[in-house]
């Protein structure tokens, strides 16, 4: 895929997709509790396994990719970036139908969410110096303080908020849970098929080149995920709320830096727009296949 594919993106379509991801991590936020946080005193093993897996296993795995495949310098970019990313809150959804240890993936979720204004930038500043070429790909400079800003009001900000909420008023979050979280998901998705639609050509042109990339790169984070707590003989429901954090990530505000800091760079875009397609897929197939 060509470096010089950028999508078609006006900075008024760049406001609303920020908007768009501060809104969803509030409604998400409205599920979360502070007491969530105390699971890493109570269960300090599964958690750090967690973490280990999010910040360094699929890093590795992103690594490997890139040496092994050699993407071009777009799509290496885009891989690093997505690895760099915090979790996804949909993995909690999944590891409800997996059966998995629904506290611990929560727990996962809010502390890389509430880290990911400092990790996110100092993840992909490391890992694109071990593995980035340059050459003719995107610039790879990612200020740190600009994306500690914009990480900090679009996930944040809004998820403290949320959090805020449902710790002081309670009865009103329990109501607000399910239509806001509704309307977010509407929200998200209306916004992702007019962005498509103004780009649909251009995606029907590249999508082979990212597919069968982005599926084996899921896999493995997929398959590394649940194998780092095996090591560590955690159990079952504990493997697969790690695998399901470690391969479901929050592409949506990896989207949100490409348009800010990389001028809608297509490759970039691209992987992460597909890794947000294909999580929904592999997660719930993996979920499913673990159930038993």
């Amino acid at each position: 895929m060509g470096n010089d594919i950028t999508l078609n993106f006006t900075p008024e379509s760049l406001t609303v997709l920020n908007l768009c991801l501060a809104f969803i991590m509030y409604s998400v936020a409205l599920h979360l509790q502070w007491s969530n946080l105390k699971y890493v005193l109570a269960s300090p093993k599964a958690v750090f396994t967690g973490i280990a897996s999010q910040y360094l296993v699929l890093p590795a795995v992103t690594a490997l990719m890139i040496y092994a495949f050699d993407p071009s310098p777009g799509l290496a970019a885009g891989m690093v970036l997505l690895a760099a990313c915090p979790g996804g809150n949909v993995s909690n959804f999944f590891t409800l139908i997996g059966r998995g240890n629904i506290e611990l993936s929560v727990t996962l979720t809010t502390i890389s969410s509430l880290a990911s204004a400092f990790t996110t930038p100092l993840l992909f500043i490391g890992l694109s110096a071990l593995t980035l070429r340059g050459g003719d790909g995107p610039a790879i400079d990612l200020p740190f303080l600009p994306t500690l800003l914009t990480i900090g009001w679009v996930i944040v900000l809004p998820a403290l908020a949320g959090m805020a909420t449902a710790h002081r008023f309670p009865s009103a979050a329990a109501k607000l849970k399910k239509p806001l979280q509704s309307l977010s998901m509407v929200v998200l998705i209306g916004f992702i098929v007019s962005a498509l639609y103004g780009n649909f050509s251009t995606f029907i042109d590249h999508i082979a080149s990212v597919f069968f990339l982005i599926a084996l790169h899921h896999l493995l984070a997929t398959l590394g995920g649940y194998g780092l707590p095996w090591l560590f003989k955690q159990p079952k429901a504990n493997r697969v709320s790690i695998a399901l954090e470690t391969s479901i990530q929050n592409t949506a505000l990896g989207l949100v830096i490409t348009f800010n800091f990389f001028d809608g760079n297509g490759p970039m875009a691209f992987v992460l727009a597909w890794w947000g397609v294909w999580h929904l897929i592999g997660g719930y197939v993996f979920a499913r296949l673990v159930r038993s």
